[in-house]
């Protein structure tokens, strides 16, 4: 009698064990299932086309090297990366420089059949050929242009309906733009503030990340507003980087840049990781926008 019950204890021992490991496996699968269940991970946003985009934001920050992105110097960034699709292997024109980099991205030509200087002057020769402004205005878009350096301004073009420079404050202009009603919109805005911190304090130092990270906060209201609004695509990216306290040389840092991306109507699967060179901007916003 004591043995078999000791069989009975046994196996109730064995059938209670049993539909624990079965209730924490079910648990375990309900919380990895769940939409929002796991800590600090959001969806990605990846959608198949849906239709264009109404609200373009392209953000260049000068100077910015991939390496410094992280969540703790560039949240909001960082959260574009997380939600959206991305890649560090972005590279810049040769020679890496400001005005021969902007007019890559614009015109989707490099240095070796575009543009060869980097100085411009006021009443000088603007760009003449069909940059990312011009697709823009053949879709329908309002466009802007906010610069904080004097030679980017080669780059307006009469497909430019507004544009600005302003040293400071490119941000709070484009975030202007974006509260008109126009219901179309496209906009580059260029970031000055890292090229200048970097060339002193040298790239990736402690005042270079300061810079980044109030950047980075400025562009928060601004993001928030453009996907607050339905049919939305952010990019950002840089012009080139920089090693110590040099950049525009033919050391491998100074060509990086990133490039980020948040849509909640592109399909952006495409561009997760790959080899971006900087004329590549064009024809993927032509690919978008179905020009």
């Amino acid at each position: 009698m004591d043995h078999g019950l000791d069989s009975l204890c046994s196996m109730g021992r064995k059938t209670r064990q049993m539909i624990r490991f079965l209730f924490n496996l079910l648990i375990c699968c309900v919380v990895i299932t769940c939409p929002g269940c796991r800590p600090d991970q959001s969806p990605a946003v990846t959608n198949k086309n849906k239709g264009e985009p109404n609200y373009i934001l392209i953000v260049s920050i000068d100077a910015l090297h991939p390496e410094a992105l992280s969540q703790t110097q560039s949240p909001n960034i960082y959260s574009l990366m997380k939600k959206g699709r991305y890649t560090l292997k972005g590279q810049s024109t040769v020679p890496p420089l400001t005005l021969l980099s902007h007019a890559a991205m614009f015109t989707g030509t490099g240095p070796e059949v575009g543009r060869m200087d980097n100085s411009w002057q006021p009443g000088e020769k603007t760009v003449t050929g069909p940059t990312i402004f011009t697709d823009a205005k053949s879709r329908g878009f309002t466009t802007a242009f906010f610069y904080a350096k004097q030679k980017l301004g080669y780059l307006v073009s009469r497909d430019v309906d507004t544009h600005q420079l302003d040293r400071d404050f490119t941000v709070e202009l484009a975030d202007s733009f974006f509260k008109n009603t126009d219901p179309k919109k496209f906009c580059f805005l260029h970031i000055s503030g890292l090229d200048r911190v970097g060339p002193i304090a040298g790239w990736l130092s402690p005042e270079y990340m300061e810079e980044l990270f109030f950047i980075d906060k400025s562009l928060g209201p601004l993001i928030e507003q453009v996907i607050s609004h339905p049919g939305y695509l952010i990019i950002i990216t840089s012009d080139h980087a920089g090693h110590g306290t040099i950049h525009g040389s033919d050391h491998p840092d100074d060509a990086k840049l990133p490039l980020v991306m948040m849509s909640d109507i592109a399909d952006l699967e495409p561009y997760q990781g790959i080899s971006f060179y900087v004329t590549d901007l064009r024809s993927l916003l032509k690919k978008i926008l179905g020009v």
